[in-house]
């Protein structure tokens, strides 16, 4: 008894003077082990909000893409992507934050002082925020972007010559996937002029070239027949927000003549519903023998011009 007792005073003493002597370092570590679980439990947390609302929404209005929402459309649409945005902002800001916090509760188990530490490290910045003003600008245009809800995650946008599919808002740079495939990364300090497509509403433009000679009320009236039996289809019908709207005659031009026909539709659905009624006009006008013009414009003599 007095032999195992004194084993165990041993191995209590060996213990001891183990974590007085590495006290340190196994605190810094548990620091790091406490910051990486954190940092995956809020990141996993603010993951599971952002999904719950966004499918909340769409299960609410029973659609599978955001702009084929019916009530109230424009505050639902802007509600997911706007959920989906600052979604991915919070994951940065959550990991930059519990960075400079197990940063400075390592320094303070190494003995740093922290004063002289964080004026230095404000002189630090205060030089890089004057030889890297670029950045500076580019995150500050990247958080007033995201706040003032000027683009989000899904959008169809036009930055400059790039146009596609906002995939990605973070702090400095935004992602955009062109219609080819391509990801273009857009320093968002550069993003002077912003065209977003998802937001309000959308108008799709139809331009009907027929032959100059034909009678253009009955050509107007086959039009909007055609437009308007479409968008009666359960496809089409909830794209569109207002009635086909023929705007008249656009140009004339040798023996061709070009009727616009306007649609105001939902955010991003403008493109489907022009396929969608050039493909119905074409039909109908085979159905009542209307000639489409030719490509180019004959001459007097008869040959293209």
């Amino acid at each position: 008894m007095d032999g195992a007792e004194e084993v165990e005073k041993v191995v209590g003493n060996a213990f001891q003077e183990f974590l007085t002597i590495y006290q340190t370092p196994l605190v810094i570590l548990g620091i790091i082990v406490a910051a990486v679980l954190l940092n995956w439990i809020l990141r996993r947390m603010l993951i599971r909000t952002v999904t719950g609302i966004v499918k909340g929404v769409k299960r609410a209005q029973d659609v599978d893409t955001t702009s084929e929402m019916q009530a109230a459309p424009y505050v639902n649409a802007r509600a997911v992507q706007r959920t989906r945005t600052l979604g991915t902002v919070g994951r940065v800001l959550i990991t930059w934050i519990i960075v400079i916090i197990a940063m400075i509760l390592i320094l303070a188990q190494l003995g740093v002082n922290l004063g002289a530490v964080l004026t230095s490290a404000g002189i630090v910045a205060a030089g890089l925020a004057f030889g890297a003003q670029n950045v500076v600008k580019d995150i500050l245009n990247g958080i007033f972007m995201v706040f003032e809800d000027q683009l989000g995650i899904g959008d169809h946008v036009t930055i400059g010559t790039v146009s596609g599919t906002v995939e990605d808002v973070g702090i400095r740079v935004t992602q955009v996937r062109a219609m080819d495939g391509t990801l273009w990364f857009v320093r968002n300090g550069e993003i002077l002029t912003l065209g977003n497509s998802s937001q309000g509403w959308g108008r799709a433009l139809i331009d009907v070239t027929v032959d100059a000679h034909q009678d253009l009320a009955h050509v107007s009236e086959v039009t909007l027949d055609a437009a308007r039996m479409l968008l009666k289809s359960e496809r089409y019908a909830r794209k569109v927000t207002g009635e086909p709207e023929l705007l008249g005659l656009e140009s004339v031009f040798g023996d061709r003549a070009t009727l616009r026909l306007a649609v105001r539709t939902r955010p991003e659905a403008q493109w489907e519903v022009q396929r969608g009624i050039r493909a119905e006009i074409r039909r109908k006008f085979r159905e009542e023998d209307i000639k489409m013009a030719d490509e180019l414009p004959r001459q007097p003599g008869g040959g293209p011009a």
